[in-house]
């Protein structure tokens, strides 16, 4: 691959990144909202930050979107294995993040500051399980369909 082209399939997969990062919040205040089971993703990134708990929605959201865009980066170089169109091949990709790291929530529940003050419930339950999946299958739809576009209109 070409060094422009690679440039071209990152910037791409950034930007997807971070629209599929959005899909995931909004995922993530409905699924909220209906379940009333509180496990919320910018609480638990920013409370592994020293400090971090006092000023979760502004850190949180910086860590989701770092986070979001270098998972596109990373999807813009491997999309061309999956098999299906972007939407899917993105799902696949959510969805197997997803089940890669789920193991770290086991730890987490145990060690992270704010599940053990109560201020966040644990993670590592059958509501925030199916909420995650959700939530990644929203972020991989998007993310799949947003690089796509991007891909085809360049």
């Amino acid at each position: 691959m070409r060094r422009d082209e690679s440039t071209h399939r990152t910037a791409a997969g950034i930007v997807a990144g971070l629209v599929a990062g959005t899909a995931f919040l909004l995922t993530m205040a409905v699924d909220i909202a209906l379940t009333r089971y509180k496990s919320n993703d910018l609480r638990l990134l920013s409370g592994m930050v020293p400090g971090g708990g006092r000023i979760w929605p502004i850190l949180g959201t910086a860590m989701h979107f770092f986070n979001s865009a270098a998972l596109g980066a990373v999807y813009a170089h491997v999309e061309d294995r999956l098999p299906g169109r972007g939407w899917v091949k993105g799902t696949m990709f959510g969805l197997a993040e997803n089940m890669i790291l789920w193991p770290i929530i086991t730890i987490l529940d145990r060690v992270h500051p704010e599940i053990k003050r109560g201020t966040l419930q644990p993670f590592n339950r059958f509501t925030p399980f199916m909420q995650e999946i959700l939530r990644h299958i929203a972020y991989g739809a998007v993310l799949g369909w947003a690089y796509e576009f991007l891909r085809k209109k360049n």
